[in-house]
């Protein structure tokens, strides 16, 4: 068994909610409720680390999108990171890859969804 965790960081204006675990129907509300609480009280800038996701159902997409939807409404920027193995075999069977915007990693999100301001060397 693998019970859920949820996880919140923040790297410059990015809020990064970490994901790990089995998130099904027993579940997901929490997921929901995280996600649109942090959209409701102002976050613009929110990636959801999918990294330690092992298994997800149909409530864990419901949720996700309810998610997605909120932060349509409110201007806010809600992307997914870090989708591999099982779950992102699910998003694929789903038709949900294209629904989401999905980057391979944090690193990867953080270039191009507005994360941390990068030190510059002196030219």
């Amino acid at each position: 068994m693998s019970a859920l965790t949820i996880t919140q960081t923040r790297s410059g204006s990015v809020c990064i909610v970490a994901l790990a675990g089995r998130i099904d129907s027993t579940n997901a509300t929490e997921v929901s409720r995280v996600l649109t609480q942090l959209i409701s009280s102002g976050e613009s800038s929110i990636l959801v680390d999918m990294g330690g996701v092992l298994y997800l159902t149909s409530a864990a997409f419901r949720a996700l999108l309810v998610a997605a939807d909120a932060a349509g409404q409110q201007t806010a920027k809600l992307a997914l990171c870090s989708l591999g193995g099982h779950a992102r075999e699910l998003f694929e069977m789903g038709g949900l890859l294209d629904v989401f915007t999905i980057y391979s990693s944090r690193e990867d999100a953080f270039r191009q969804f507005g994360g941390p301001p990068r030190m510059l060397s002196p030219q």
